[in-house]
């Protein structure tokens, strides 16, 4: 039988400063649980005795595992997408080079301080059908990159969307492959480097000079 669609939003939000201290010991206490068993064996009663809740409090915010874990995802996806745009952000009217570097820098950064939760969400993103949710983040990034490149100081792009895409589809293939192999930290930095190398070179392959 087909799984049953349910819905993946949480049945409300945390507005005080109780509440958003509940749903944080919820959300730690499900990356704890998915990190010891994996999303198969995570239930909200497992959730809800690491976070020290009862599992109606829980269900206060989330009515099922799914809408749990889907929560967990978008928040770890968010921070990924906010590190990008802070760092397109302050990186305007740069060189490419150096625009690129502090883009990859933050890039890897957010996926691979925690690389356990980042694979652990990996695998979450691929249990829950996410790709809807993961695919509207990933064009905040790419927004965020294509201003970075209009703003460039020594290069002009006639198809910055297109050069966001390639930019950003780049870095994700490789650092997924980092977190499956469970790369060691100096690995992790030679990578990052020659990401840079290649972006950088294919950015200025593409632009026309100022």
């Amino acid at each position: 039988m087909p799984r049953q669609k349910t819905s993946l939003n949480p049945r409300k939000k945390p507005v005080q400063a109780r509440s958003t201290h509940t749903v944080e010991a919820i959300f730690e206490a499900c990356i704890q649980v998915l990190l010891n068993g994996g999303a198969e064996r995570l239930t909200t009663t497992r959730v809800a005795e690491r976070a020290g809740v009862s599992v109606g409090t829980l269900y206060q915010y989330y009515g099922d595992k799914r809408s749990l874990l889907a929560a967990v995802l978008e928040r770890h996806l968010l921070q990924v997408v906010e590190a990008v745009e802070a760092t397109a952000g302050a990186s305007c009217n740069q060189p490419v080079h150096v625009m690129v570097e502090a883009l990859v820098k933050a890039f890897f950064a957010a996926k691979m301080t925690r690389p356990d939760i980042s694979k652990a969400l990996y695998a979450v993103a691929a249990e829950l059908d996410g790709q809807d949710l993961v695919q509207r983040l990933m064009q905040r990034s790419q927004l965020a990159i294509v201003k970075l490149l209009a703003s460039a100081s020594d290069a002009r792009f006639d198809d910055p969307i297109t050069a966001s895409f390639v930019v950003t589809t780049a870095l994700v293939g490789p650092v997924q492959a980092l977190l499956a192999v469970d790369a060691p930290v100096e690995f992790q930095e030679r990578v990052r480097q020659q990401l840079v190398l290649a972006a950088v070179s294919y950015l200025r392959t593409i632009a026309n000079g100022v």
